[in-house]
């Protein structure tokens, strides 16, 4: 997709983010809008192969509906208890504002308005989420499964009232490339993230550090990035030269995992919630928790994907 980002833009961006290891790496921000002049060759048959992807994943939703539904029930019901437990008991209630789901059934059955929260001037911003899907080519096996957790993910926060954003990420030709499946300002328009596919390879690293200057859009004082993530990073562009290491080294293993884990911690001292959905193979366990720490759920299946996510999104909550 085209660009969100003018040259002069993209160019600081380049400049304040390829930076230290990912020095001489290149960006790319989008949000998958095709280009107005024909498309290559190359290009046109990526497009076909990407519409097959997405034919594909809302098929296995399709397929598997009673259980996502079941999830999608389950991880709402979580969320709506989480915000019901911050409510002020001793706040008035008004016929605007946070809706409190707990008094919803009076608007229809006792004709009652005052069934939102007021929000005083001096109380903080809610939270937001970022939720963001490693997009690369070990994902493939799974292309399907995590298109689903990331609709459901997002159409239950979005359900809650909680602003929700929707990005993947992968490295191509030296390129990391974050697209914006669905943006904050986005209503009732979940199903894009059925657009997610994989492909090349994946700078995590990098790929924080991008998630990080896109949180400068977001509309809430508190903000909870999620990854979706196997919690093996992996670049083809290697980590260049250094005076202790004069060889550079390739950007995989200890290296990535290394560099991924200082990425958090950078977030996390700029006040961003980092937390990781885990889904990926025993080897790479201890990748991930060495990654996000405590911030940390595994899942083997969709099955376990609400209590997971939904401890995770209520912590940022406290």
């Amino acid at each position: 997709g085209v660009s969100m980002l003018t040259p002069s833009e993209l160019a600081e961006a380049e400049r304040l983010l390829c930076t230290g290891v990912h020095k001489n790496c290149r960006l790319h921000f989008t949000k998958g809008a095709p280009p107005d002049r024909p498309p290559a060759p190359n290009a046109a048959w990526d497009a076909e192969h990407f519409r097959q992807q997405r034919a594909k994943n809302r098929a296995y939703y399709q397929a598997h509906l009673a259980e996502n539904q079941m999830t999608l029930h389950q991880l709402t019901q979580k969320l709506q208890n989480v915000l019901l437990l911050r409510q002020d008991d001793g706040g008035a209630g008004a016929r605007a504002g946070r809706l409190q789901p707990g008094l919803a059934w009076r608007a229809a059955a006792l004709d009652d308005e005052q069934v939102f929260l007021r929000r005083s001037p001096d109380e903080p911003e809610e939270l937001s989420v970022d939720i963001l899907l490693d997009g690369s080519a070990s994902r493939l096996h799974c292309q399907e499964t995590i298109a689903a957790q990331g609709y459901i993910l997002a159409r239950s926060l979005a359900t809650c009232g909680i602003p929700v954003r929707v990005s993947s990420f992968c490295s191509l030709r030296g390129y990391t490339v974050v697209r914006i499946l669905k943006d904050f300002s986005e209503k009732n328009a979940e199903r894009k993230i059925f657009n997610y596919f994989a492909a090349g390879w994946n700078r995590d690293g990098l790929a924080l550090r991008m998630a990080g200057k896109l949180l400068d859009t977001a509309p809430a004082d508190r903000h909870l990035l999620i990854l979706l993530t196997d919690a093996s990073p992996n670049d083809s562009r290697r980590i260049p030269p250094t005076a202790e290491n004069p060889l550079g080294c390739a950007y995989e293993d200890a290296a990535g995992v290394v560099d991924t884990a200082a990425q958090v911690r950078t977030l996390q001292r700029q006040g961003v919630r980092v937390s990781a959905v885990f889904m990926g193979e025993d080897s790479s366990a201890g990748a991930a928790a060495q990654i996000y720490g405590k911030n940390m759920a595994r899942i083997r299946g969709m099955d376990q994907l609400a209590r997971a996510a939904g401890r995770q999104i209520g912590r940022a909550h406290v």
